[in-house]
């Protein structure tokens, strides 16, 4: 019994620096061939991406990583605050990240990576791998009235 309270002990005193080190080395959130062919997708004849609206009154998403105004090293950084309309709460059972044209589902690429946080008040992911080019990340979150917000999040990874 002692040794076993002992192993679960250790276990538990190095979970953090393995956390820490998992999240150094990152998450693959885009394989280079899915970005081949987002590349593809935006390049048809026609192309266009358009996002629907988000609902009157729904949660606000603001993004506070990556910073979108220069271009941006890998591995990425991200970084949303969700705030929900007076009289309701964030649902984030709801959260829903999809990436570009092709609108791939990378949600619990994100949520499962190690080291994430995520809370109603928002998500905090370390060390995204992405191919060098341009990306769009399109985040979804609604609130305890059902009201969804929509967010696009474009940046250039060098």
């Amino acid at each position: 019994m002692l040794s076993r309270l002992l192993i679960a002990a250790i276990a538990t005193a190095a979970l953090p620096i393995n956390m820490v080190n998992a999240a150094a080395h990152g998450f693959e959130l885009l394989s280079d061939k899915e970005y081949s062919a987002e590349q593809a997708a935006r390049a048809a004849p026609g192309a266009t991406l358009v996002p629907k609206a988000a609902d009157f009154d729904a949660p606000t998403i603001t993004v506070v990583k990556p910073d979108r105004s220069l271009p941006i090293q890998p591995p990425v950084d991200i970084d949303v605050r969700f705030t929900p309309a007076a009289g309701a709460t964030v649902n984030i059972a709801s959260l829903k990240i999809m990436y570009g044209f092709l609108k791939l589902d990378v949600t619990h690429r994100i949520l499962d990576a190690p080291g994430v946080q995520v809370s109603a008040a928002g998500l905090k992911a370390s060390g995204a791998r992405l191919p060098s080019g341009s990306h769009k990340l399109i985040i979804e979150v609604a609130d305890s009235l059902g009201r969804t917000a929509r967010q696009p999040l474009e940046f250039t990874v060098k």
